[in-house]
C-alpha cells in the first residue's frame, strides 16, 4: 500500500485516536527458523548506539541474535524500500514487517506502546523531526558511514538521518495541456485545464507546493500569500481541482495536472500506468521558476526492543547499496559519496531540472509556513472553489 498523505500536517497529530494504534501487520516468521549468514565484518569499525560507543561487529552480532525488524510507514512500494528489505534479509538473515502509517501516527504510535514496544524503526517528513523529539521518542544511532552525509541531512546527536529527498514536480496527461507539461507556475496559470494540488489542509506534499508557488512568485518561506493569490485566482477561474492526488485519477483521465507531489511519487506513476496503458501521453517536470525539496527521515524507535536490528537496518540504509535502491525508486541520495550506476541515473530527471530549487532545512519556518498555507488556504481559497 502506498503512503497516502505521507506526512500530515502538524494541525492534526492532537487528532489522532487510539483506535489507530491497533493497526496491525502480517507477523514475521519466527526469527530463529532459519540460521543466519556469517558475516565478516571489520572488528575496528565503531559506531554509536543511544550515546554508547560499540563496535559494528556487536551491532550485526546482535541484530542476528534478535532476528527481525519491525517497520513503520516504510512499505515496499515507496522509493523502494523493498529492495532494501531484501537487501538486509539476505545479508544478515533478518526478516521484516511494516506497518504503513503516516509521520505523525508513526510517532504516536511510538509514545503509545512505549511499555510494549513493538516497532523498531520509522521513516518520517524532516517536518515531524521537532514533534518526534518533543515526544522523546527517537533513540540515536551514527552509523560508519555518518560522515558522507551533509550537515543538513542529519541530526548531530543521531535522532534522524535523512537518507533521500524529493522536490515538488509537475505531472500532466499532455493530451490535455497542449502537448507537454507546463514547464513553469507561470505558464500552469497561462493554461485552460484544470489543477490538482491535492490536500492543502493536511497534507505535507500539498503545503510544500503551495510553498514553491510562493517562492517562484517572489514570496519566500517567510511570505507564502504569492502561493495562496496563485490558487485562489485557479480557483475563482474554475480551474481548481481539490480532489485527491493519485495515480488512479491520473491513470483514469480524471486528473489532468498535478502539482502537488514529489518527483519520485510521480516518477513511479508515470511508469506504473504506462506500463498498463503505454499510449498515455505523461510528462514530468521540476518547475524552472521554483521548487522546494524536502526529504524524509529515517529514525529509531528510542523504546525498541531491539535496538540492534534497529541500528542494522539504519547503518544499512545509509550505504551505497541502499542508495541505489533509493535512487531505483526514483529518490535523490543525499549521500554525497556514492556513484549511481548509468541505468540507475537514467530513472532520474536530468539534473539542470533542479537549478531553481529551494532546498529546507529550517525546519521550525516550515513548519510555520506550512501552518500558514493551511489557515490562509481554508480562509482565502476553499470559498473561491467552484
Amino acid at each position: 500500500m502506498k503512503k497516502k498523505g505521507r506526512a500530515v500536517s502538524l494541525l492534526l497529530i492532537a487528532a489522532l485516536t487510539a483506535g489507530m494504534l491497533t493497526a496491525c501487520s502480517e507477523e514475521p516468521e519466527k526469527a530463529e527458523s532459519e540460521p543466519k549468514p556469517e558475516v565478516e565484518v571489520d572488528e575496528s569499525i565503531m559506531v554509536e548506539l543511544n550515546g554508547e560507543e560499540i563496535s559494528l561487529a556487536d551491532v550485526v552480532k546482535g541484530a542476528q541474535d534478535e532476528g527481525e525488524v519491525q517497520s513503520v510507514g516504510m512499505p515496499d512500494d515507496w522509493a523502494n524500500w523493498k529492495s532494501s528489505w531484501e537487501g538486509i534479509n539476505a545479508a544478515y538473515g533478518i526478516i521484516h514487517a511494516d506497518v504503513d502509517m503516516t509521520s505523525a501516527e508513526e510517532i504516536a504510535l511510538f509514545d503509545a506502546e512505549k511499555d510494549d514496544p513493538t516497532k523498531d524503526v520509522g521513516d518520517i517528513g524532516l517536518a515531524m523531526t521537532p514533534e518526534a523529539d518533543k515526544q522523546g521518542v527517537l533513540g540515536t544511532y551514527k552509523a560508519s558511514t555518518w560522515d558522507a552525509f551533509p550537515d543538513w541531512a542529519k541530526d548531530a546527536d543521531g535522532k534522524w538521518i535523512m537518507t533521500y529527498t524529493g522536490s515538488i514536480a509537475f505531472i500532466a496527461n499532455t493530451d490535455f495541456t497542449e502537448g507537454a507539461c507546463p514547464v513553469s507556475w507561470e505558464e500552469v496559470k497561462d493554461g485552460d485545464y484544470l489543477v490538482s494540488v491535492g490536500n492543502v489542509m493536511s497534507g505535507a506534499a500539498s503545503q510544500v507546493a503551495v510553498l514553491s508557488c510562493a517562492i517562484a512568485n517572489g514570496g519566500s518561506i517567510d511570505n507564502v500569500q504569492p502561493g495562496i493569490d496563485f490558487f485562489k485566482d485557479l480557483a475563482e477561474a474554475g480551474r481548481l481541482d481539490t480532489g485527491d492526488t493519485t495515480s488512479a485519477r491520473l491513470a483514469s483521465g480524471e486528473m489532468v495536472c498535478c502539482v502537488g507531489n514529489y518527483d519520485y511519487s510521480v516518477l513511479a506513476w508515470k511508469d506504473n500506468i504506462q506500463a498498463e496503458n503505454p499510449n498515455m501521453n505523461l510528462d514530468i517536470v521540476i518547475p524552472s521558476d521554483g521548487s522546494v525539496t524536502n526529504g524524509y527521515c529515517q529514525i529509531i524507535n528510542k523504546y525498541s526492543v531491539r535496538p540492534h536490528a534497529a541500528a542494522l537496518t539504519i547503518e544499512y540504509l545509509c550505504s551505497d547499496e541502499a542508495a541505489v535502491q533509493r535512487a531505483e525508486g526514483y529518490a535523490r541520495p543525499t549521500k554525497t559519496d556514492v556513484e549511481l550506476p548509468e541505468e540507475v541515473q537514467a530513472k532520474l530527471l536530468s539534473s539542470d531540472m533542479y537549478e531553481n530549487c529551494t532546498n529546507i532545512t529550517d525546519v521550525e519556518a516550515l513548519n510555520e509556513a506550512c501552518t500558514k498555507i493551511a489557515e490562509l488556504w481554508e480562509k482565502e481559497v476553499l470559498p473561491m472553489v467552484q
